[in-house]
């Protein structure tokens, strides 16, 4: 699944993935949640990145589409046979590792492109106060490949496309068997991941505003609670793989001892 992700380079770089023409304001955000607006181009307008809300309705199940089920929910299917093909542009993702269900730590996962796009379907629905009708999106998921895998307790994520594959369903009309073959997962080599602040698992209200930019830094990974067998395990460490959007690191020139972690529960 993915409830989170992150759209935070500027207006020229997203408008420069295509020959997009940008309808309505964009607003940098590092914290897209379920009923938030996201950044769409729909296969029925190639040229449009369009401003949709995150969800096909109002319940929090149709915000992903599990791509082996779609067609046989009747909601998603009439979208399907009626080709809403749709990409949507990000730069990042949130998954949480859960140790405990009291212990929930969010990594953002990042691709070797400063933005890319997952696959989704796309609707207009009325809006429930003023009956007009608003735009709503939903985003497919697949098997998690390993870089992913490793954190998120249900093995799966959301369809990311290689550049060529935006291109073909946006403007090749692809059959449905043929955008199904798209949800595949993407390559471990391509991808990456660190942790972040539990500030990011927070929901955003108009009394308090989730969305900071320091949502995207990384942080120290707490202690982790041993067994009877040992210490926990941590994540395999792949910070090798380092992109353009990879936190930049500054080097340690006097061989400091590294920082303790920190209270993310007490610090200001």
């Amino acid at each position: 699944m993915c409830a989170r992700y992150t759209l935070t380079a500027e207006e020229k770089e997203l408008i420069q993935q295509g020959r997009y023409t940008l309808d309505g304001p964009y607003v940098p955000d590092p914290n897209i949640a379920v009923t938030d607006i996201g950044f769409v181009v729909t296969s029925a307008e190639p040229d449009v990145v369009q401003r949709m809300f995150w969800g096909i309705d109002k319940s929090f199940a149709s915000f992903n589409i599990r791509s082996d089920e779609v067609m046989e929910k009747p909601s998603f299917r009439k979208l399907m046979d009626q080709r809403n093909f749709c990409i949507i542009f990000a730069d990042g993702f949130y998954e949480s590792e859960e140790l405990t269900k009291e212990d929930k730590r969010p990594w953002r996962f990042i691709t070797e492109r400063k933005i890319f796009a997952f696959l989704g379907l796309w609707t207009e629905v009325p809006n429930e106060g003023t009956g007009e009708l608003e735009r709503r999106y939903a985003i497919f998921t697949c098997k998690a490949n390993k870089t992913v895998g490793e954190i998120h307790p249900y093995d799966r994520m959301p369809v990311i496309l290689h550049k060529k594959d935006e291109d073909f369903v946006l403007h090749r009309k692809p059959t449905v068997e043929q955008f199904l073959a798209l949800c595949v997962p993407y390559p471990d080599n391509l991808m990456n991941r660190y942790r972040v602040s539990k500030q990011v698992l927070q929901v955003s209200t108009k009394e308090k505003w989730n969305k900071s930019m320091e949502l995207l830094n990384e942080v120290p990974d707490e202690p982790r609670v041993g067994n009877l067998f040992g210490d926990a395990m941590p994540p395999a460490d792949i910070s090798k793989r380092t992109f353009k959007n990879s936190p930049k690191k500054k080097p340690n020139k006097n061989n400091d001892p590294p920082p303790p972690p920190l209270d993310l529960f007490n610090s200001k």
